[in-house]
């Protein structure tokens, strides 16, 4: 071995000691596909306003959906063509968990040819949720011939992401704020819509919490751009109005907080700061209407006289979702079927029941789901507890990024969007290597 090669690569603990991973440094290939994640937004903000996308109807999720696809199948590609395959990847799982998965994958191809109503519909959200697990293996593949510098990345990348996409706003602003017809809630920068913008932005706070808890109080300069940089993010997601994310993000604090002594003490004053500053900016920033505005989200909350009312109809939702799902417990539908399947009329513009266990009881019934709380909470438990070793703590980014999409699951539809969807895979993906049978530490 090269003095470059011993330079480039550190032994890693396996099950063989014989036959030892090494970490390469990340090559240019993996490096443009992270600095992809990071400038997305950016990208599809500028397109969307300099291409008058925002004003295109239905070609606004189009080209939204089929850029978030190329970004997926770059990644996978990159993972393959340096030397970390993806499929080989699932070989390192245990036998229980790959069982698990097939008996899941058979449902869903079950519902998908013989009881979904809408098989195109039900294909389409397979062919996403498969882009989706490969995505996941790509990020896990990567992060084994890496280590932990690509967790870095990845959590630099979706922090990043949402700063460099908020100069479109000030853009469309300057366009649009005379403009009495503009819709401020589906007409945005680079997103479909206020809510599932929102998802990325609490995507980005999670990592910039997790990317200054491991930064060392010597690391002054970086430790004040984290500051400022979760400051505007707080603003802004206090500014849409998204209150599933406010919830998403202060239970998953306190979560890991309980989870990791040193977080509560480390962070407690830094999150109390971001928070506080981050809403009372939220406060001068111009309201364009619809549900803008953290003023607004409190007096719409305070004024509501009942629960549905809260939740903005979502209780309605769910109790037809539930009936829906009694008529086929087992196996379900299939998947994204409820606007098919709903009787009521002004229910079927919904494309999902904005809860994450209903919609998969509704859509794989309950073996389905059983199964499915399986492959995702193994991953997530197992990386969660581990913080308990400092070894891990390398994870920590990726766990609060997942931990609060797969809680704002509950309320929202972070799982069945696809950028959500995708970002989720990517946590998981990183975090992955937690149930592996043998995996490297770094």
């Amino acid at each position: 071995m090269s003095i470059l090669e011993k330079n480039e690569t550190r032994p890693s603990v396996v099950v063989d000691p014989n036959k030892p991973n090494l970490f390469h440094k990340p090559n240019r290939a993996v490096l443009v596909s992270i600095a992809s994640v990071a400038l997305l937004p950016l990208i599809l903000g500028f397109a969307f306003i300099q291409l008058d996308i925002v004003n295109g109807g239905s070609l606004r999720p189009v080209v939204f959906e089929i850029s978030w696809l190329f970004l997926a199948f770059l990644i996978i590609s990159t993972s393959i063509g340096t030397g970390a395959p993806v499929i080989r990847e699932a070989k390192f799982l245990p036998p229980t968990y790959l069982a698990v998965f097939l008996l899941f994958a058979c449902i869903e191809f079950h519902t998908v040819v013989f009881v979904a109503p809408s098989a195109k519909m039900a294909s389409y959200f397979l062919g996403i949720a498969f882009t989706a697990i490969l995505l996941g293996l790509a990020a896990a593949a990567l992060r084994r011939r890496i280590g932990d510098t690509f967790i870095a990345f990845v959590a630099w990348a979706l922090f990043l992401a949402m700063l460099l996409h908020a100069p479109s706003w000030l853009w469309l602003y300057s366009l649009e704020s005379q403009n009495p017809d503009f819709d401020w809630r589906s007409q945005l920068p680079g997103y479909p819509g206020l809510r599932m913008y929102g998802y990325s932005v609490e995507a980005g706070i999670a990592a910039g919490l997790g990317l200054f808890f491991l930064s060392e109080g010597q690391e002054k300069k970086r430790r004040m751009w984290l500051t400022i940089g979760v400051t505007v993010l707080w603003m802004l997601l206090f500014w849409g109005g998204g209150r599933g994310a406010y919830f998403s993000l202060f239970a998953t604090i306190i979560l890991v907080c309980l989870v990791v002594p040193k977080f509560a003490r480390k962070m407690w004053l830094f999150c109390i700061a971001t928070v506080s500053c981050g809403a009372g900016l939220s406060l001068l920033l111009p309201n364009p209407g619809g549900s803008y505005g953290f003023k607004r989200g409190v007096e719409r909350t305070l004024n509501s006289s009942s629960l549905n009312e809260i939740s903005t109809e979502r209780v309605t939702v769910w109790v037809d979702a539930y009936g829906i799902f009694l008529e086929r417990p087992f196996f379900g539908h299939g998947a994204a079927q409820y606007p098919r399947l709903t009787q009521y009329p002004e229910l079927a513009v919904l494309e999902q029941t904005h809860n994450i266990l209903l919609e998969s009881l509704v859509s794989f019934g309950v073996i389905g789901t059983v199964a499915l709380i399986y492959l995702l909470g193994k991953i997530w438990l197992t990386a969660l507890l581990s913080l308990r070793d400092v070894r891990s703590a390398a994870t920590i980014p990726m766990v609060l990024v997942a931990t609060t999409l797969l809680t704002h699951g509950f309320f929202s539809g972070t799982f069945f969007h696809i950028h959500s969807m995708f970002i989720i895979a990517l946590s998981l993906g990183v975090l992955l290597l937690s149930i592996n049978a043998e995996q490297p530490t770094s």
